[in-house]
């Protein structure tokens, strides 16, 4: 019996092995398909911005060719960004009232011990018991959006309270089939 489990191991072994090989060379494969793709992607993305900026393409263009035997070829230029906005700024440009519904703070004590003894002594000075709190602002865009829909904030009221970063550009191929089905695909 112990004989059959050595065999039986022998084998699992032996597949194992065969298994590690195999998949060690697809994964070799891959990682230079891979590293290939990866510098056709970077100058495509070089060739395409070269491209849009000289002709003065906003978001997308399409190339047609008989080379293309499944339809023509639309690039789609895809640049997205984010704001963030100065609560600071913010506040100041919307008042009080207004800033407190969208600004929101956070304190945290930075002294416990300090602070507690200055509360023990009583006569509290607001001055001096926010010079033991950390503030962290930030703002709450939903809040924000929805004070905008309902016309209590303007858009020039924010103007200067916030910066767009832009991410950097992107690019996606698709094919239209035919001229009259209006199809696309990626």
């Amino acid at each position: 019996m112990r004989m059959a489990t050595t065999n039986r191991s022998k084998l699992l072994k032996s597949e194992c092995v065969k298994s590690v090989r195999k998949f060690f060379e697809k994964q070799a494969r891959f990682k230079k398909i891979q590293a290939e793709f990866n510098e056709m992607k970077a100058q495509f993305y070089s060739d395409m911005e070269s491209y849009f900026e000289a002709e003065q393409i906003e978001g997308a263009t399409t190339f047609q060719s008989d080379e293309f035997a499944d339809g023509d070829l639309q690039v789609t230029r895809t640049q997205k960004s984010s704001v963030e906005f100065n609560a600071d700024k913010l506040e100041k440009a919307l008042g009080k009232k207004l800033a407190k519904s969208v600004v929101l703070k956070q304190y945290q004590i930075i002294d416990m011990d300090g602070l507690i003894a200055y509360l023990k002594e009583c006569d509290v000075d607001p001055n001096i018991f926010k010079s033991f709190l950390s503030v962290t602002k930030s703002v709450d865009t939903k809040e924000l959006d929805r004070l905008e829909e309902l016309g209590k904030i303007t858009v020039e009221q924010v103007k200067g309270c916030y910066s767009v970063k832009r991410q950097s550009p992107y690019f996606t191929v698709s094919v239209k089939r035919g001229q009259d089905d209006g199809s696309w695909q990626k």
